[in-house]
Formats: C-alpha cells, structure tokens, sequence
C-alpha cells in the first residue's frame, strides 16, 4: 500500500512550527541570562559600609526606600497585632526608646516605638526605624532597665541596616527564582513569584543571624550604659525568657525570632561587665560619680507602676497584671492561691517576676500577679 504524500502545506507547517519552538526557546534562554545579569549587577554595585562593623556588606535598599518600606508596612503591623489602648504606657515606652536613640550610632533618622495589644511574647523592628514590643512581653519584664535592653536591642538592628540587608539578600534569591522559571516557561507563573515573596517575609520573620544578634546585644549594652541603665539587668531578663522557655508554654515566639538566647547571655555579661567597669573607671578619672547600680539605673518600682493593669493573656480570656504587696511570710503559692485560685500557678508567678519558684520574699516590696 503506497504511503500518503505529504504536502508543501504540510512541510511549510511543520518548518514554521520548527522555528517557532527554536524562536520561544531563544527568548526564554534570554530571559534567563538578562535576570541573572541584572542580578550579577546588583550585588556588584550593591555593597555598603556597615555604620556599626564599618566593614562592606551587601545592600541595595537606600535609606530612603528603606524608610518607606517600614512606614507603609506599619499600618499593616498595627491592623495585624493591634494597637495597644493605652496612651500613658505607649508614651512610656516611646520616651524609653528616645532617650537610647540619643546615643545610638544612627540617631539622624526618626524612631517610631509601639506597643501591640497581642499577648504573643516579642519585639521586632521594621526596616527605617519602626520599633514593636508585644504587651506579652511587657508582662514579663520587671523593670525599666530591663524595658531599656530589649528597645536597645531592636534599636541595634535597625543602626546596622539589619532588615535592609536580609532584604537585599532575598532580593537576589527572588531574581535566581523567577530565572529558573523563565528557563522552564514563557514567563514566571503567579505562583512563582508568591514563592519568591513568601520566601523573603518568612526570612525576615525567622529573624536574623547569630552574628547579627550578638552585635545587637552589643549595642544594646553600650546604650543601656550611655544612657545611664543598669547593663546588668538585659541578662536578668534573658535569663527569665531561658527558664520560661523550658516549661510546656514557654515564650517560643520570643526565642523563635531572636535564638542562640544562652550564647547571648554569657556573651552579654562579659560584654556588660567589661563596659561598665572601663565606664567606672573613666567617670573616677574626670572625678563624676559613677553610675552605680541602684535604683535610678534600674528603675523597677516604677515600671512596675507603669504595668498595673496591663491586659494580660488572649482578647478572648483576658485578665489583667496586679500589683501585689508582699506580708511577712508570703511565698509564690500562698499568692497564687489567694489571687489566682491555685497554688500549682506559682512557678508561673514566681517566672512573672523572674525569681525562682522558692524564692524568699521580702515584706513590702511589689511583686506583679495576675487576676
């Protein structure tokens, strides 16, 4: 049987057909090599001096598009966690934050601090100066000082450009994804570039690296001491978060996006210890008083003050901080029970206040419960 001729049309066809598919892969090969030119070009041109390392690091984001980026993501914060209502603690909070900002080493940009009506255990800062502390984590905290480290570790962040430079990383993450998908397709699928996206804010969620938070610590203490705090009190607090950490609900959010939390206290206390003493040493030298560790750099009294009342828990279940005053021969489960109904939250209690569990407790001083 003869074998059906095959026509000019035919052939002309299965020619075009040739050349289109030879044509789509030359752009697509296009594609693939200009993103990974522009990418090339990026990080060439994108290096920077580190205003705390002084050293190079890569960053493309401007300082001006970095103040954008953290006032147009705020909104979206605040409608996220909510706005705490309470103006007397926010305007607390801020006046601690802008008296470290005074003796940063990046004051020259404007510093915005907000408390989050969230009882999630964290605080993070946003690109361009925009700060966050969670009520949840105000619970924890016994003492201005203590306020004072966790604000100046967040400040230490955003001097060292931290989230520009996470987001300058991931940018050319995204430019090698949506190469890949040119390579495999005409142009990136939605899908594609959502994963792009959701990569870079899972990134800047998870927090930044060990190096990263061990220079915000660093800073934290120099700050904490120009501005007259008791540097001791950042590692009280850290060592709080390690033992709550170690219970079944412990302040995972918290240790989530700032880890490494036993490497941090150690180096934190060195780092504390070394500070204040040349600080000591100088101020006897120019014949000042030295800032001692008492009350003025601590604060505690007051803070304590400042949180009574502060909502406590989910907006579901909320309860509220107390202030309590210690009578001869209190312990935590004796307080537990006559305010929280049982004696088993005394651990909770005594973790609240960051004290151990059997703690001796002195008449007269204020403890936080809750009620």
């Amino acid at each position: 049987m003869q074998a059906p001729l095959v026509g000019l049309t035919d052939i002309i066809y299965i020619y075009l057909k040739t050349l289109l598919q030879q044509a789509i892969t030359m752009v697509n090969n296009l594609k693939t090599l200009w993103l990974w030119y522009v990418s090339i070009l990026i990080m060439c041109a994108g290096c920077m001096v580190n205003p705390v390392t002084l050293e190079q690091q890569f960053n493309v984001i401007s300082e001006a598009k970095e103040i954008s980026i953290g006032r147009n993501a705020h909104p979206q914060i605040v409608q996220q966690f909510g706005y705490y209502r309470n103006e007397q603690l926010q305007r607390y909070v801020n006046d601690v934050g802008q008296k470290l900002v005074s003796v940063c080493r990046r004051p020259d940009i404007r510093y915005f601090f907000t408390v989050l009506d969230t009882e999630m255990e964290n605080a993070f800062a946003l690109p361009g100066g925009y700060i966050y502390i969670t009520r949840g984590l105000l619970a924890l905290m016994n003492s201005e000082a203590e306020l004072a480290g966790v604000l100046g570790h967040e400040i230490g962040h955003t001097v060292g450009r931290d989230s520009a430079a996470l987001m300058s990383q991931n940018m050319v993450a995204q430019i090698a994804v949506l190469a890949g998908a040119a390579g495999a397709a005409a142009t990136p699928s939605g899908s594609d570039i959502a994963m792009a996206t959701s990569q870079l804010f899972n990134a800047l969620m998870l927090g930044f690296s060990r190096e990263r938070e061990y220079l915000a610590d660093e800073q934290s203490v120099e700050y904490l001491i120009k501005a007259g705090y008791d540097p001791l009190q950042m590692i009280n607090f850290l060592r709080t978060l390690s033992f709550i950490s170690q219970g079944p609900t412990g302040t995972q959010q918290y240790l989530t996006t700032h880890p490494y939390i036993f490497d941090r206290i150690m180096r934190v206390e060195a780092k504390a210890k070394v500070a204040y003493a040349m600080q000591q040493a100088m101020d006897q030298l120019q014949s000042r008083d030295s800032p001692a560790k008492d009350s003025s750099a601590v604060l505690a009294e007051k803070y304590k003050s400042m949180i009574d009342g502060l909502a406590y828990g989910p907006r579901n279940d909320v309860r509220h901080i107390k202030l309590y005053t210690v009578a001869p021969g209190d312990t935590f489960e004796q307080i537990a029970r006559r305010t929280m109904g049982s004696s088993v939250y005394a651990r909770k209690l005594a973790y609240l206040n960051g004290m151990p569990e059997h703690a001796q407790l002195i008449p007269g001083i204020k403890i936080k419960t809750i009620y």
